[in-house]
C-alpha cells in the first residue's frame, strides 16, 4: 500500500513540482516563522505526567492548531485541485476554508488534539531514552518497571495518533461531518494500516534529515513529497473502504 501511494504521489508531483514545492514551502515557512511545527519549541524534562497540561502549554497548542489547520487545508485543496485545474488555484485553495466554515472551528479541534498528542510523543521520548539510559547502566527492578509501563504508553500513545491521523484528511472531503463521526471513521480506516503509515512517517523524518544537509533545500522537497504521498494513502485507504463496502452490500 505505502508502495502505490508513493507511486501515486510522483504522479501527481510530475509536472507541478515547483508549483507544489512552493505551495508547502510558503507553507511551512509560515509555520516555521509562527513557531507552531512539531519539533519547534521546548520540552521540560520533568517527571510529572501533567506538566505537559499546563495553561502556558495548552495556549501555545490552540493558537498552532487554528494555523495549522488553516495552512492544512489550503495545501490540501492545491494538491487535490492539481489534476484538474490550473486558473486562480492558490486563491481557490486559500478560500477554501472560508468557504467552508465548519473546519476552521472543527480543523483547530483536530489539530489540537495531533499537537497534544505530538507533544506527549515528543514527551515520552525523551523520558524512554533516559530510562534506556537507566537499565543499561544497571537500574533497578522499579526502573525497570517504570520504563516498561513508560514504553507501553508510549506505543499506545503513538497507536492513537496513527488511528486518528486521517480525521482532518475526512473533514475535507465531508467538511459537514460530525468530528466523533470523522474519528469513528479514520479508526475503521486505519485498521491494518498502521504500520504503512508509521512507515512513511520514519521515511520522511530520514529523507528530511538527509535533504536538510542540502542547504534546507532538500528538506523542503522532501516534505513536500510527504504532504503529496500522504494525500495519497488516504485516497487509498477511501478506495480500500469504497471497495469492501461494496463487497459487503453485494454478499449482505
Amino acid at each position: 500500500m505505502l508502495g502505490s501511494s508513493i507511486k501515486d504521489g510522483f504522479r501527481i508531483l510530475d509536472g507541478n513540482w515547483l508549483r507544489i514545492i512552493g505551495v508547502v514551502f510558503l507553507c511551512y515557512m509560515i509555520k516555521l516563522i509562527a513557531g507552531t511545527l512539531p519539533v519547534q519549541g521546548t520540552v521540560i524534562i520533568n517527571f510529572d505526567p501533567l506538566a505537559v497540561l499546563n495553561s502556558e502549554t495548552l495556549v501555545s497548542l490552540v493558537l498552532a492548531s487554528v494555523l495549522n489547520s488553516f495552512l492544512f487545508f489550503i495545501m490540501v485543496d492545491y494538491i487535490t485541485n492539481t489534476s484538474y485545474t490550473m486558473r486562480r488555484r492558490f486563491a481557490k485553495a486559500c478560500a477554501f476554508p472560508f468557504q467552508n466554515w465548519q473546519l476552521l472551528y472543527k480543523g483547530m479541534v483536530v489539530f489540537f488534539l495531533f499537537n497534544l498528542l505530538l507533544t506527549i510523543i515528543g514527551m515520552m521520548t525523551i523520558y524512554a531514552a533516559l530510562g534506556g539510559l537507566a537499565s543499561i547502566a544497571g537500574g533497578s527492578l522499579t526502573v525497570l518497571g517504570l520504563y516498561g509501563v513508560l514504553l507501553l504508553l508510549f506505543t499506545g500513545v503513538v497507536w492513537l495518533f496513527l488511528s486518528i491521523s486521517q480525521v482532518a484528511y475526512i473533514l475535507y472531503d465531508e467538511p459537514a461531518a460530525g468530528i466523533l463521526s470523522g474519528l469513528k471513521q479514520s479508526i475503521s480506516m486505519m485498521k491494518g494500516s498502521r504500520w504503512p503509515l508509521l512507515g512513511l512517517f520514519l521515511l520522511m523524518m530520514v529523507a528530511t534529515m538527509l535533504g536538510a544537509l542540502l542547504i534546507g533545500i532538500g528538506a523542503f522537497v522532501s516534505i513536500a513529497i510527504f504532504e503529496v504521498v500522504r494525500l495519497s494513502f488516504y485516497k487509498e485507504l477511501l478506495q480500500k473502504r469504497r471497495r469492501e463496502e461494496w463487497h459487503a452490500k453485494v454478499n449482505g
